[in-house]
């Protein structure tokens, strides 16, 4: 049965459902939705947007890897991770790029200090974030470029090309740019063998088709639909087509008024275009468990 937006908002432990915009295709059964008590359930993959570009993965063995997490100034994330404490634990960090919504010196430096996680950039970035945060464990000689590939306890971890810039705002939109390398894209195989393709900030791009699509062959493809700053909704649906995922999460949405506002454009192209794919328009702090 669909739910209406309202279930949706209010259904607690929810994971797969059905959004406002009609006809599109969702995954909805009672065995996906359900929301796990332990990060630690095996065979699933538990996936978590925390608005903008930012992702919690957990991974069977119950790994968590978060992506590009931009927390203190972030008005999407969810209130539980603001004081940052509400992770518990970080694995590993991955990020994309430089850019201030998506790398944030203090919030890095307050992560590792918590937390002490592997973390994994572009190569410059890597060399920046060790030469500001001794302690960090980066992971620059496991994997630190496009076209890498590191097991990372049973994960695979493949760093993608992106279309996009990589300066680093250190203090802010005033700040002056700190080059920080190329940006970059990431595959993650989990142990299931469940493909997970997070686009990063990103315009199309050829290798969308003949590199992600035809070589990685991702199960769920993460692609930024808010345009201004990466491709909006009608060039991510056309990305759609040409990776042929069986799942999509829209996501660098919303947050600032110059951005697309929702996603029920991308739902309708995608409906229109690739039928085959289930759209999850999940709202920050939702669980998916595939």
């Amino acid at each position: 049965m669909d739910l209406t937006r309202r279930q949706f908002i209010s259904g607690a432990g929810l994971a797969m459902v059905a959004a406002s915009t009609p006809g599109v295709s969702y995954a909805k059964t009672q065995e996906d939705v359900q929301t796990p008590k332990s990060v630690k359930r095996s065979g699933k993959v538990k996936i978590e947007w925390l608005g903008h570009g930012a992702f919690r993965f957990v991974s069977p063995k119950g790994k968590v890897v978060l992506l590009d997490p931009w927390i203190s100034t972030n008005p999407k994330i969810p209130s539980k991770y603001r004081s940052f404490k509400g992770f518990e634990k970080v694995d590993l960090i991955l990020f994309t790029h430089g850019h201030v919504d998506h790398f944030m010196l203090p919030d890095v430096k307050r992560l590792v200090a918590m937390y002490n996680p592997d973390i994994i950039a572009p190569w410059e970035m890597e060399f920046f974030i060790k030469s500001e945060i001794p302690q960090a464990k980066c992971m620059t000689y496991q994997l630190a470029n496009k076209g890498g590939m590191y097991n990372y306890h049973g994960t695979k971890i493949s760093m993608v090309s992106a279309d996009h810039s990589s300066g680093a705002q250190l203090t802010g939109f005033k700040g002056v740019n700190r080059f920080m390398g190329q940006p970059v894209g990431y595959v993650l195989e989990f142990e299931t063998g469940f493909k997970v393709y997070h686009s990063g900030d990103t315009g199309l791009m050829a290798d969308m088709k003949l590199v992600i699509g035809e070589f990685y062959k991702p199960d769920l493809a993460i692609l930024p639909i808010g345009g201004v700053f990466t491709m909006g909704s009608k060039e991510a649906a056309y990305a759609c087509q040409m990776i042929q995922p069986a799942y999509v999460i829209p996501e660098h949405y919303g947050t600032f008024p110059v951005l697309e506002q929702t996603p029920d454009a991308f739902c309708e192209l995608v409906k229109k275009s690739s039928p085959s794919i289930k759209v999850f328009p999940v709202t920050p702090g939702e669980d998916i468990i595939i």
